[in-house]
């Protein structure tokens, strides 16, 4: 089956579902939902998402992706600049969607699917670090690497925003961008 999950509204949203034959229409909003011309031509399932964490709205839109992928679908994901839809876009990168469209003034752009290549290093720091704020030996002992290594990952990670440093240059942490990614 084919799943457009969304948060558009209007003839952006109509464009893209007719163009791709879409036979599902998961809509996410925030605010209000609002019924469509889509309504009509196939099922649609409304989820609202009543946060303003960017993790928790990760969190609920990992979900949502998720389990439409288990299901074998082909999944489309058509996003706006707004708060849900920048997370939404997010989300849809790091999960590997298939088709993601993105929408500007009035036009729907498929966009290139982009990826986040973590080592698996990398990847076990980041979960270390979800646990506690730590020093580079300690995670060097969770991970299993020298104390030269941690900072060398560390560095690349604090450089890609997904680790931060105390005030006090003692411990790392795991920033809002690094919780989402571990998601």
């Amino acid at each position: 089956m084919r799943i457009l999950i969304s948060n558009l509204k209007g003839k952006e949203l109509l464009d893209i579902a007719m163009k791709n034959r879409i036979e599902k229409l998961i809509s996410v909003y925030t605010n209000y939902n609002e019924t469509s011309l889509l309504d009509q031509y196939m099922m649609k399932e409304n989820i609202k998402i009543s946060t303003t964490s960017a993790i928790e709205a990760s969190k609920q839109l990992t979900y949502i992706i998720r389990n439409s992928k288990e299901e074998g679908n082909e999944i489309f994901v058509a996003t706006d600049g707004n708060f849900i839809g920048s997370i939404l876009n997010f989300v849809a990168n790091k999960e590997g969607v298939d088709h993601i469209y993105y929408c500007f003034n009035e036009q729907a752009i498929q966009m290139p699917k982009l990826s986040i290549n973590l080592s698996e290093t990398k990847m076990k720091i980041l979960k270390t670090l979800e646990e506690s704020e730590q020093t580079a030996i300690l995670i060097g002992k969770n991970v299993g690497i020298s104390r030269a290594m941690v900072y060398k990952h560390i560095n690349s990670l604090m450089e890609d925003g997904l680790v931060g440093q105390t005030k006090q240059y003692e411990k790392y942490y795991l920033t809002n961008a690094g919780k989402m990614v571990i998601i």
